[in-house]
């Protein structure tokens, strides 16, 4: 149990992103897009105020946690 709630809790330490634009928005989570053109899903609780953002945003920096980060191959 405690390794399934692992993956939705915040750990560790903010990466701050630089997103092109952020493409979708769910109830759960951003697709961004970064400086660099790759996209990349990310839940809305592994972000820092996920509420400053919605869909269509650009030119932002978004913090996410250095986990999911690391998950998804960008840190």
């Amino acid at each position: 149990m405690i390794d399934a709630l692992a993956e939705y809790m915040p750990q560790g330490n903010w990466i701050h992103l630089d997103v092109k634009l952020i493409v979708k928005e769910t109830d759960r989570a951003f697709l961004l897009r970064l400086d660099d053109d790759t996209e990349h899903w990310i839940p809305k609780n592994q972000i820092s105020d996920p509420d400053d953002y919605e869909e269509g945003d650009k030119d932002c920096s978004v913090s996410i946690t250095e986990w999911i980060a690391e998950q998804k191959g960008i840190a």
